[in-house]
């Protein structure tokens, strides 16, 4: 078994026991991983995260601290 079909069964949204939430994110995950990085370009443009130049939009730059983001 290669790393590709591991993450796929550890991302399975059939497996028994898992709650329909959890089922629901694993499903995103599962379309994601097959996604060209050309679909998940326009993804993320369609979500706003980069422009169509591929920079980061407005909402995404800035040097304001995060609590997402470690400093040094």
């Amino acid at each position: 078994m290669n790393f590709d079909e591991r993450k796929r069964q550890a991302l399975n949204p059939d497996e028994p026991g898992i709650d329909e939430a959890t089922r629901r994110r694993r499903q995103g995950l599962v379309k994601l991983t097959q996604m060209s990085i050309a679909e998940l370009r326009q993804l993320a443009i369609s979500a706003g995260i980069w422009d169509e130049d591929g920079n980061l939009t407005e909402h995404y730059v800035g040097d304001e601290p995060s609590a997402h983001r470690p400093t040094d």
